[in-house]
């Protein structure tokens, strides 16, 4: 097994369309969402043609500045879907012992084709 560190913002091109599934939990609702796009974008650009990202990421229905971390609202966690990616599936799952309609986690999977 290979284990390696890169930066979402300066990948090597190798890795650039490489993995057939790339998990990225909670690493995009850890910074301001003045760089997301651009983090997002980097988790994007992982997936191999036929590859599948899945993204866990904490919710929230009204975006603040408070944090970190700064949970994404759906429109951002739908963001994932670009460059040919496609949702297959996007879901709001409660958080353990919250009450009911407090937000949760997302947790999302795009396929691409």
């Amino acid at each position: 097994m290979t284990y390696a560190v890169g930066n979402l913002l300066d990948l090597p091109p190798a890795w650039v369309g490489a993995f057939d599934l790339v998990v990225e939990i909670c690493t995009v609702q850890a910074v301001n969402r003045s760089v997301r796009d651009a983090l997002t974008a980097g988790v994007c650009s992982l997936v191999a043609p036929g590859g599948t990202l899945l993204a866990v990421q904490g919710a929230t229905r009204r975006p603040d500045d408070d944090g970190p971390p700064w949970p994404l609202t759906r429109t951002e966690v739908e963001a994932f879907g670009r460059d040919g990616l496609e949702a297959v599936s996007i879901e709001e799952l409660g958080a353990p012992g919250a009450a009911p309609g407090r937000p949760g986690t997302w947790r999302a999977e795009f396929r691409r084709g």
